[in-house]
């Protein structure tokens, strides 16, 4: 007799098997491992905006701890009351169909039973620019749904949640608690949405907005959370059962293959024991291959760069192509694998692709803009390099290393934003940058109202220069075309930090707000400013390069 989880479903295959097969060492798993800084307390400033509504709650959290017998029997009792919101409740399992799972929160249906809810701290809704109608619960009344639009929930990025919801709306059917009205659930995000700020959305579990998995048959571009739940867990269960059967001397049943939950898994020492350094899923990290990609191209012979730079794709192409079909443009996706690896292979990380001098806008001011944002997606840094006629320059820079709201957000940009426009008055002036994360990040600021920043968009639609555009045209990138691989690669610049990277600079600056003391808030404090220092020079340094090449 054995139970799954919630996440078993939407993770990577190989956790279960691992799980179970006998000849796997189990790793230590520290407490909180994996868990991103700040989530705890987000999730518990959630509930208490739960706790402080006008439903009746009922709060398991506290019996954590207790038989997971009290905790089952706790959860039924309060559904039997008819509680309007249960928190941290642990459903009954359900040995016969193999599933566990605790909810971050139970919703009453008015009429009757339950749906399934989480709390995440991550972005889960984005703008829709239509008056598609989105359901929508307020913290504090979670058991009334409200309409609007503006907005949506972000499928594309955020759909295994919606495994997760499922599987708890499985678990509620085993007990006969499954929402009346239907197989639909919410969730909560760290978005502030407009003047609501955080909200619950509510998504309904057979939409098809969920890509299917590979092995699903039909020509469906999508499937409901539910069609694609069921069939990721039964894969899982048939392997716990063949894992679990196996001696621990057998050989795993299943090789592994790198994705992004490898960052953050503790069975990745071993399973990259198990890899050959030379893999294609673990070399080719832009644009990969995904795992059932990778999995066919094994079975073709094909495992490594070394073996995909030689293959002949023609002859390859004919018995693969028929089994990727779950991937648009799956051929030109191989190729672009097969030219990565070659580029490998040959040791070259930047390949100029067109000949002739590589034009760029210039002006006799010329500045370079960078800014760091936080994990809770505010802006707490604008980094500044002006030029200056004899080769260098000057590093500017508007900052707040603390928890900012949004008028704190606003106040810092204004701040920025106006040393820009007295710094740019009567001159001709271009300020450049990478990618178009800084006028986004302008524009959702500026759509405010405030008139600095209505100026500053403004003045960036015609005297901001995206550098990123000119590479794509010019260069192929084998690790991609970041400003990282390109600056250093192509420019030669080198950051003074030996790990640099916007997911670290979060970090930093949590370090740098939270740290334990003085001493370690600011030295994370002064490796965040010389970071964004860097990306600053290293734009600059990228253009004068770029306007070097014949």
């Amino acid at each position: 007799m054995f139970t799954l989880d919630a996440y078993a479903a939407r993770s990577c295959a190989l956790k279960t098997h691992n799980a179970f097969h006998p000849g796997m060492e189990r790793p230590e798993v520290a407490n909180g491992a994996g868990r991103l800084p700040g989530s705890a307390e987000f999730v518990a400033a959630a509930f208490e905006s739960v706790l402080a509504g006008s439903a009746t709650v009922a709060d398991l959290r506290g019996l954590a701890g207790q038989p997971s017998e009290e905790q089952e029997a706790a959860c039924l009792a309060a559904m039997a009351a008819g509680t309007g919101v249960i928190l941290g409740a642990l459903l009954p399992r359900d040995w016969a169909q193999h599933r566990a799972g605790r909810a971050d929160l139970l919703v009453r249906d008015p009429a009757g039973g339950y749906f399934p809810g989480l709390v995440k701290y991550q972005r889960l809704v984005e703008v829709r620019k239509d008056d598609q109608p989105v359901t929508y619960s307020e913290l504090v009344d979670l058991p009334t749904r409200r309409s609007a639009s503006g907005w949506r929930y972000r499928w594309h990025w955020r759909w295994a949640n919606s495994l997760q919801l499922a599987h708890l709306w499985r678990l509620l059917g085993a007990v006969g608690q499954q929402a009346a009205s239907g197989p639909q659930a919410l969730v909560i995000g760290n978005d502030e949405v407009g003047e609501r700020g955080l909200v619950a959305t509510w998504l309904d579990l057979t939409q098809p907005a969920v890509p299917p998995a590979p092995e699903q048959t039909g020509d469906q571009q999508q499937v409901s959370a539910l069609d694609r739940y069921d069939h990721d867990f039964a894969t899982r269960v048939l392997l716990a059962e063949r894992a679990g059967a196996a001696h621990p001397d057998d050989p795993p049943l299943l090789r592994p293959i790198v994705s992004y939950e490898c960052g953050y898994c503790h069975w990745w020492a071993t399973c990259r024991a198990q890899l050959d350094d030379d893999d294609l899923s673990l070399r080719i990290n832009k644009s990969p291959l995904d795992g059932h990609e990778i999995a066919v191209l094994r079975e073709a012979g094909v495992a490594t760069v070394s073996e995909l730079a030689r293959a002949e794709l023609d002859l390859l192409l004919p018995a693969y192509l028929p089994r990727v079909t779950h991937r648009s443009g799956a051929e030109e996706r191989l190729r672009l694998a097969q030219r990565r690896s070659q580029l490998l292979l040959d040791g070259v990380e930047l390949e100029r692709t067109s000949t002739g001098p590589i034009e760029l806008p210039g002006a006799a001011l010329e500045i370079d803009i960078d800014v760091e944002t936080s994990r809770e997606d505010r802006v707490y840094l604008w980094g500044f390099w002006v030029a200056d006629a004899s080769g260098g320059g000057t590093y500017h820079e508007f900052s707040s290393f603390s928890e900012l709201d949004e008028d704190g957000e606003r106040e810092l940009a204004v701040a920025a934003m106006t040393w820009l426009r007295e710094t740019v008055a009567g001159t001709d002036a271009l300020v450049y940058h990478y990618s178009d994360y800084e006028m986004v990040r302008l524009g959702r600021l500026a759509a405010r109202g405030e008139p600095t920043l209505a100026w500053a968009m403004g003045f960036a639609r015609q005297h901001f220069v995206d550098l990123f555009p000119t590479v794509r045209q010019h260069f192929f990138g084998t690790n991609g075309l970041g400003l990282k691989v390109v600056a250093s690669s192509g420019a030669g610049f080198h950051w003074r930090d030996d790990d640099p990277g916007g997911l670290n600079s979060m970090r930093w600056f949590e370090e740098a707000v939270r740290g334990p003391s003085p001493e370690a808030r600011e030295q994370a404090r002064v490796r965040v400013l010389e970071y964004n220092e860097d990306d600053v020079r290293a734009t600059w340094r990228l253009r004068r390069w770029l306007r070097e090449q014949t």
